[in-house]
């Protein structure tokens, strides 16, 4: 089964995720949007993984997640990889608790690398994903305004950008289970921070 590591965000930030791609839906450019109640920001995907490995890769987190302390983050703005011009992938950023995240996904990997599973060779860029899309640059023209709309923090002063809270007290390890073309996650694991 295909299983990753993550932490969850607040019921305000899913919302406030839910309307963005609600307005990336009406420019009908044929982007995918995520379909969840809720949402995470991934910290290590593992792959497909035996269910006799499960345990393992929880006790490899409850390690990563030990000694850490409950942090902050704010998560806001809209962004896209591998650029604007030729977004694959939208998503909504983090603005603050950067760090700390990054803290949290060199302990993930770390631990999880120990078990066997393959580090990361790119530096963590926390965010939550919203949509998926297979377009040209001129089919996602009508992002521009959306991205402007929602700047991250090198596109504007900190003060126009609105932001989200939540706090982060547990690492989740869930298994992705595809249900006709859509994805459904199921709690393998949880480790809370301290």
């Amino acid at each position: 089964m295909r299983t990753f590591v993550a932490v969850n965000v607040s019921s305000d930030t899913t919302k406030a995720a839910q309307r963005m791609m609600r307005q990336i839906d009406e420019t009908e450019i044929g982007a995918k949007c995520v379909q969840t109640p809720s949402m995470h920001i991934a910290l290590k995907f593992l792959g497909e993984v035996q269910i006799e490995d499960t345990p393992e890769i929880c006790k490899a987190v409850g390690r990563a997640a030990q000694g850490m302390l409950s942090f902050m983050i704010e998560c806001g703005g809209l962004d896209a990889f591998p650029e604007r011009s030729r977004p694959r992938t939208v998503w909504m950023g983090v603005q603050t608790g950067v760090t700390a995240l990054r803290q949290l996904q060199d302990r993930v990997d770390e631990e999880t690398r120990h078990i066997g599973y393959h580090g990361e060779t790119r530096q963590f860029h926390p965010h939550l994903t919203l949509a998926r899309i297979r377009s040209t640059a001129e089919q996602a023209e009508p992002l521009q305004a959306i991205f402007n709309k929602y700047p991250v923090g090198s596109d504007s002063d900190s003060t126009t950008i609105v932001t989200t809270e939540t706090w982060v007290d547990e690492v989740i390890v869930y298994a992705s289970i595809m249900e006709r073309g859509t994805p459904s996650y199921e709690v393998l694991g949880r480790s809370r921070l301290r």
